[in-house]
């Protein structure tokens, strides 16, 4: 079973992803372009992992660090333990239950072996185009004479007052278990409840999403403010071109319709934030039930049955 969800979030002022440096005293943000040349800011699939991995610490989980060599380490209490590819199942138990992120988003070791990521992300990428805008800041410089001026102005891309949209699926069927990436043979590892309490945090670090960079000055809320979950058979992100804000703050309701038109699902949920989109009423019209982001999120709780 495959959790799809499809989520807008507001930026404000925000320059969520750094990218290449284009030079001089200018800070570039992550950027792609359509083939009219118009610019979308986008946050890489690397960095909204590692927000979520960021997340999942806040909530009291324990993540994995990387040693010398590459291989994914955790500390269980003042020793280290390393995940290598010829460790015994009795440890490799003891880590899949303690550290979240090795068994929700996988891991590729040094010398061979590595496990399937059961959440799959796409970029966030804004639904309108950049507008060229800049912050500026003060780079100081130390000088022998206090009293005399100093520093560098620099330019920051910023994006503002826009939306951006995004996808993660997951596959609850590997949360807890260990697939054979040849004979797909599974290994339970994770009891029922143990899966759903991993389940369940990793659904909260979803509603509690934060992260970016520039966040000292720009601090900025990524957390949904639209969301769709859907229960379905397979692994496809069907909603995420679904997904569009017109420049007025409306949401397509239609685009979203059809594509369930088109795709089989168990179940779905919407979740809305109010104040935010302009068709509000409509998108409390357009759907059988609208409900809060918070509880469009703990309906998936507890999924899993296997």
């Amino acid at each position: 079973m495959f959790l799809n969800i499809a989520y807008i979030v507001k930026v404000n002022i925000a320059s969520l992803n750094g990218g290449e440096g284009s030079g001089g005293n200018i800070t570039a943000m992550k950027k792609i372009a359509n083939a009219n040349g118009d610019e979308f800011a986008y946050i890489s699939g690397q960095a909204l992992r590692r927000y979520l991995k960021e997340t999942l610490m806040q909530l009291g989980e324990i993540i994995s660090s990387v040693d010398e060599s590459g291989n994914p380490t955790f500390k269980d209490g003042d020793k280290f333990l390393e995940l290598n590819e010829k460790m015994k199942d009795e440890k490799k138990q003891k880590i899949f239950k303690s550290v979240c992120d090795l068994d929700l988003f996988g891991y590729m070791l040094p010398k061979g072996g590595r496990r399937w990521s059961p959440v799959k992300v796409t970029p966030m990428i804004s639904i309108l185009p950049y507008k060229g805008e800049y912050d500026y800041l003060t780079r100081k410089q130390k000088t022998a004479d206090e009293s005399a001026k100093s520093g560098n102005i620099v330019q920051v891309e910023i994006d503002t007052f826009n939306f951006m949209r995004g996808n993660i699926i997951v596959n609850t069927a590997h949360i807890g278990n260990e697939i054979n990436e040849y004979t797909y043979e599974v290994n339970k590892i994770l009891n029922i409840e143990e899966k759903n309490r991993r389940l369940n945090v990793l659904l909260d670090a979803i509603k509690y999403f934060n992260g970016g960079a520039k966040q000292a000055r720009n601090l900025e809320d990524i957390a949904p403010k639209f969301i769709v979950i859907a229960k379905q058979k397979t692994g496809n992100p069907f909603l995420l071109n679904a997904l569009s804000v017109d420049t007025n703050g409306n949401i397509n309701i239609e685009n979203i319709k059809e594509a369930f038109q088109g795709n089989e699902t168990e179940k779905y949920t919407v979740g809305l934030t109010k104040g935010i989109f302009n068709n509000e009423e409509e998108i409390k019209n357009s759907f059988e039930k609208v409900v809060t982001i918070a509880q469009a999120i703990d309906e998936y709780k507890n999924l899993i049955k296997v």
